[in-house]
């Protein structure tokens, strides 16, 4: 990107950034977005003569996701020589908040122990791995987050000087994992489910929640020197999680459809929208699914049947659409609040394994979009967990909207949409994983998508649980997922979940991919 191209880009967000304040009050009262606020202020493109190979493999960003439980039992120094050493790593994502079991903690229960740290289990309370200063909440409901299983140890405090002097950057990474038994006040920023239970994630427009975020948000900027944040919001919309299209349990669903809670009713009214028919159009929805599910294929079918369904309530769509424009607004909160205390931080999100097996979560998440309020994005093409989880997912979606079709012309179809070719057949898919190139697939993809206005950072999944009898991973897996990311033109890759779950001679293919590419 040019100069004056790069100029231009950082006077629109400096413009976005002037309205960042009062922009959650005017989209609460109003229903528009920030990015339709920002529509005006398009990333911009490059036309120019792109990078020199040799310039882009000077400047790869090789980041590992890491919790603290992993410091304190290896020790801060040691832990991160060996991740330099082992993965030629050079940026650390190290988890600042979450309650759940992925980012933080030693390996999960029942799957193999690494090779190296402490050789046993551990529990995850979870909140805040980093020091909570107490004025950076005074208008939040929420308040005490402070995680206390690792006593005082602090994962900015106690490992941003040694990880600076080590020549290593660092990034706080924080996601929507929440244990709502352990948060007083939980039940004032919660998302209400379309029969009016009270959720386990909070509710985009939920002011409480909006000030929650950006409070820690605000805290660690302020109080810490690091390079910039990351933030993982493992959601879609009401739709998707209605349809089942998603690799997880499908019993779950019900409490997936969200959210109808006063603050999105009220705010979906001011946009136009009839939240009460939204309502009664996913309850519809829901009991289509559960007569799919459950009972013979009716004459007409399940495509045709679903489709009278949408016809019968438009504001279906209308709503899946109003609720990822608020998930962005949530996007353009975190982005506004760090950049107003340190323009320099980078900020930008892990987008989830979903975007590389649904279409309808592709379509949703448009990168282009994000570019608006992102300085990179991290797409997560998990080559190899996708075989348990894309085959689990083709089941889910051929159990209601593509009953008419067979498991295994689903999933031939969804190869198709994404351009996948010479992929595993569904009975091998659990057991072989995707192939390395698939990685390259949506790299490419990404990057066309932004046209070059930000960085991606492909996610290289390497020991992420899976079945004992499904795929799991290898050093040369992790390498070709490396190379596929870099050869499609990334700039550097992550590779997940988290360091605490991942096999040292599995990170070392990171390195060996770096090495035959000419990085090191």
């Amino acid at each position: 990107m040019s100069e004056s191209d790069l100029k231009q880009r950082e006077s629109s967000r400096r413009d976005f950034i002037k309205g960042i304040t009062a922009a959650p009050a005017i989209a609460l009262a109003t229903g528009s977005t920030l990015l339709a606020q920002t529509s005006n202020q398009t990333p911009t493109q490059s036309h120019g003569t792109a990078p020199s190979q040799s310039a882009r493999k000077s400047k790869l960003l090789v980041g590992i996701q890491i919790g603290a439980r992993s410091f304190v039992d290896e020790g801060v120094d040691k832990c991160l020589d060996t991740l330099q050493s082992t993965g030629g790593v050079n940026a650390v994502f190290a988890t600042v908040f979450t309650y759940g079991t992925g980012l933080a903690g030693r390996q999960v229960h029942n799957e193999p122990l690494p090779d190296h740290g402490v050789k046993e289990y551990d529990q995850i309370h979870g909140g805040s791995f980093t020091k909570v200063h107490p004025e950076f909440y005074a208008e939040s409901v929420i308040k005490n987050i402070r995680a206390p299983e690792l006593g005082d140890f602090d994962i900015l405090a106690d490992v941003i000087p040694r990880a600076r002097a080590k020549g290593m950057q660092i990034y706080g990474l924080f996601e929507e994992a929440y244990n709502p038994a352990l948060i007083p006040n939980f039940e004032k920023v919660a998302e209400v489910d379309v029969y009016g239970k009270p959720g386990r994630q909070t509710c985009f427009n939920n002011p409480n929640a909006r000030t929650f975020i950006a409070s820690m948000v605000s805290d660690w900027i302020s109080n810490n020197e690091i390079d910039g944040l990351m933030w993982e919001s493992e959601r879609q919309g009401p739709l998707n999680n209605a349809l089942g299209a998603h690799f997880g349990n499908f019993d779950s669903r019900r409490s997936s459809i969200t959210c109808f809670c006063e603050h999105c009713m009220r705010k979906a009214k001011d946009a136009g929208i009839n939240g009460q028919r939204a309502r009664e159009g996913y309850i519809a929805l829901d009991h289509w699914v559960s007569r799919t599910i459950s009972q013979p294929r009716t004459s007409d079918g399940a495509f045709v049947t679903l489709w009278r369904v949408l016809l019968e309530y438009p504001e279906i769509l209308a709503w899946e659409r109003f609720w990822y424009s608020s998930q962005e607004e949530m996007y353009g909160i975190i982005y506004g609040t760090a950049k107003a205390i340190n323009p320099r931080a980078q900020i930008g999100w892990h987008i989830m394994h979903l975007v590389t097996m649904s279409p309808f979560y592709s379509a949703d998440t448009n990168y282009a979009r994000l570019a608006h309020v992102s300085d990179f994005l991290k797409p997560s093409p998990y080559n190899n967990c996708a075989g348990p989880r894309l085959a689990q997912y083709i089941r889910n979606v051929q159990s209601t909207i593509f009953r008419d079709l067979t498991p295994e012309q689903v999933l031939e179809m969804h190869y198709k949409l994404f351009g996948l070719q010479n992929e595993p057949s569904l009975d091998k898919l659990p057991t072989s994983g995707l192939s390395g190139e698939s990685v390259g697939v949506e790299t490419r993809r990404a990057i066309a998508d932004v046209e070059g206005s930000i960085p991606i950072y492909p996610g290289i999944d390497i020991d992420i649980p899976t079945g004992l009898n499904e795929k799991r991973t290898q050093p040369e897996d992790v390498k070709a997922a490396t190379l596929a990311a870099l050869r499609a033109g990334a700039p550097g890759v992550i590779l997940s979940r988290k360091y605490a779950e991942m096999k040292l001679s599995n990170i070392a293919g990171a390195k060996e991919a770096l090495r035959e590419f000419g990085a090191l």
